[in-house]
This record gives C-alpha cells, sequence and structure tokens, in this order.
C-alpha cells in the first residue's frame, strides 16, 4: 500500500469495521501482532481524528515505516 494524501483520504471515507480491518491487516503486514488488542469505539475516533490532521511530513514518515518495518527477532 501506497501511503499517501489520496490514501488517507480513502482510509477516512471506510467504516469502521472496514477502518478496523485495514489497521489490523497493515499491522500484521509490518510485523505487528494485534490479535489481543480490541480496537475500540474511542481508539476509532481517535485514529480518524490522527488520520485527518496528518501533516504531509507524518503521511511521509508512517509511509517510510511501513516501507521498512522492524526486524523481528
Amino acid at each position: 500500500m501506497q501511503l499517501d494524501r489520496t490514501a488517507i483520504n480513502r482510509m477516512l471515507s471506510l467504516n469502521d469495521e472496514q477502518l478496523k480491518n485495514l489497521i489490523r491487516s497493515l499491522a500484521t503486514n509490518s510485523g505487528l501482532d494485534l490479535s489481543s488488542f480490541q480496537i475500540s469505539p474511542n481508539d476509532v475516533a481517535s485514529i480518524r481524528r490522527a488520520l485527518r490532521d496528518a501533516t504531509d511530513a507524518d503521511i511521509a514518515r508512517a509511509a517510510e515505516q511501513l516501507k521498512n518495518p522492524p526486524k523481528k527477532s
């Protein structure tokens, strides 16, 4: 997934369940295990706020982190 302003806007257009599923998928693809983490409606609202308020620099930093996830030990 290429993370840019267009992708952010698409993410914001998803319903809550779709956004939760996308977050879980991105986390899994980046080597994170969210299986024991429950995303609450308040979490979704916070995520939407963060996405909406993300600057171009924030998006570029996140995109770089998605390209180069931490190595598993």
